[in-house]
């Protein structure tokens, strides 16, 4: 057999069982039933089966050592790197799967107790974000948090066999081998995110004490007394309302429509993607969003829990980025080459539409808002981006710790990284790290949203310099649009995320394009 033929032959027997995943996921996370994420699970058990074959994985390395031809030998790359990261005993494999969908059905389900009653995580946001009352903020903030004491043990259970798994195969720990086989190295990572500590670590100090002081006049208590649920979000990772202009009242009407005419404009349509999608609340039903090519052939869907505020416009601008990188990707591409170039890649490009939610000129042509805000909303998306920033220092730093030693002191790692990177300084001893749900959902993952937060400034700004925009927007440009079709979205995983950056944008990766636009 030679090594066009095995690609072939592996990448329809992939596609299967891949199909067979995702519609049972889907299901799974629509309904919240139990019976559907043990069927997760035992179908995440077939894929890593399929790939823990060692003759093929032995196979895909002969052949990718010794392939001449770039197209087979990228994808026999890829296939080299699913193989490598479901190596091992399978049924440690199977077990990691087993728990990990366990824990998640255990935050999909819960609901937070807050004064006896049962409530949601969007009702919990909206109590964080309006709420005046610091014994109600608190009683929130904790009732949420209560998910970290429930899953924490089954966390770290599923943390330990993961290591364990990632050991057996010649690495330190799961945190190094997830980044390997996702074609990433620790050291060009933490180089980026020092690089961003040291040129935003100060304004952010800025603009912490902007924030702390308003939000001190708001709560109507000194600044010595602000706690973390006083920042309008769980985590800290989304900016408090400090300033006047509130841009829910700009998407209080149908954002449906609002999101469908802007990626229209860029002759990027959306309306079969919203139609297969479910788009609201519903008893048991995933909590958060994600968006999904359920057959790598164009069936794109994206779960979401929608609500009529800035929130539930980026949210769904931001899906929607993900939901057109599918769909149009060329349907020419070998299977194996039908997806995106790194999941950090994916992000940027979803990020650079979420964003749109808090752009002036997306307000004044997509909402008809036609105004003069005196420079306030570009403050807002400033003071979002360093927050963020900020936030992704804890993420990606946890994270690194969680795996290099589960058996430290975590609650005490945790609350020490929020208080170096957020400045909040605060401690309990309870797991709220516990309560991320990532942590167990998108392992070592973190740290790609903001990667591809950096990557999201660094298209834009090549946008604005080589097209002719009528806004930054891009609203009606379908110059722009064709850009990111014929650049990023046609050539799928033809390319490795860095040369795919080189031929998009002419440079590499670089973190200055984000401190340029949101720092100065």
């Amino acid at each position: 057999m030679g090594a066009e033929i095995f690609v072939e032959e592996k990448a329809k027997e992939f596609l299967g069982l891949y199909k067979n995943l995702t519609s049972v996921y889907w299901n799974a996370t629509l309904t919240g039933e139990e019976n559907k994420y043990n069927e997760v699970a035992e179908r995440e058990i077939a894929l890593k089966k399929f790939f823990n074959d060692k003759e093929n994985f032995g196979k895909a390395k002969e052949f990718l050592r010794d392939e001449k031809d770039e197209v087979l030998k990228r994808q026999l790359k890829l296939l080299y790197d699913a193989y490598l990261s479901n190596q091992g005993s399978l049924d440690l494999l199977s077990e990691v799967s087993k728990k990990s969908s366990e824990v998640e059905r255990k935050f999909n389900v819960f609901r937070a107790d807050v004064d006896g009653k049962k409530v949601s995580d969007n009702e919990i946001k909206k109590i964080l974000r309006d709420e005046l009352d610091s014994g109600k903020l608190e009683r929130a903030w904790c009732g949420f948090k209560k998910v970290g004491e429930i899953v924490k043990d089954n966390v770290l259970e599923v943390v330990r066999l993961r290591n364990k798994l990632a050991r057996s195969l010649g690495f330190e720990n799961y945190y190094e081998f997830s980044l390997d086989v996702s074609e990433q190295k620790e050291s060009e990572i933490f180089e980026i995110f020092d690089e961003l500590d040291s040129l935003i670590a100060k304004p952010f100090e800025d603009l912490k004490n902007e924030i702390d002081l308003n939000l001190a006049k708001k709560f109507g208590i000194e600044v010595k007394s602000l706690k973390p649920w006083h920042y309008g979000d769980l985590f800290f990772q989304e900016a408090p309302k400090i300033y006047s202009v509130d841009l829910d009242d700009f998407y209080k009407d149908d954002i449906l429509e609002k999101a469908r005419r802007y990626y229209e404009s860029l002759g990027l349509s959306v309306d079969d993607i919203l139609k297969r999608s479910s788009l609201f609340e519903a008893k048991g039903k995933y909590q958060h969003a994600y968006c999904m090519d359920m057959d790598r052939g164009g069936d794109v869907r994206t779960m979401q829990n929608l609500k009529n505020d800035e929130n539930g416009m980026s949210t769904l601008l931001h899906e929607l980025g993900h939901g057109v990188y599918w769909k149009y990707m060329s349907s020419d591409l070998p299977i194996v080459l039908r997806d995106t170039a790194h999941t950090f890649v994916t992000e940027a490009v979803a990020m650079i539409f979420g964003r749109k939610a808090s752009n002036l000129d997306f307000v004044k042509k997509v909402c008809g808002e036609d105004f003069d805000d005196g420079g306030i909303i570009k403050k807002i998306l400033r003071l979002e981006q360093i927050v963020f920033s900020r936030w992704t220092q804890v993420m990606f730093r946890f994270e690194r710790e969680l795996y290099k030693n589960p058996e430290q002191n975590l609650n005490k790692v945790w609350w020490d990284l929020v208080r170096k990177y957020q400045l909040i300084d605060f401690y309990r001893d309870k797991p709220d790290w516990a309560s991320k749900i990532h942590i167990v959902s998108s392992p070592v993952y973190y740290h790609n949203y903001m990667l591809g937060e950096l990557l999201a400034s660094q298209l834009h700004s090549y946008i604005m310099e080589n097209f002719s925009v009528d806004g930054d927007s891009y609203f009606g440009s379908r110059e722009v649009g064709d850009f990111f079709k014929e650049k990023i979205f046609r050539v799928g995983a033809r390319y490795r995320w860095d040369e795919l950056i080189r031929r998009a944008t002419g440079e590499n990766l670089s973190a200055r394009f984000f401190v340029r636009e949101f720092v100065g």
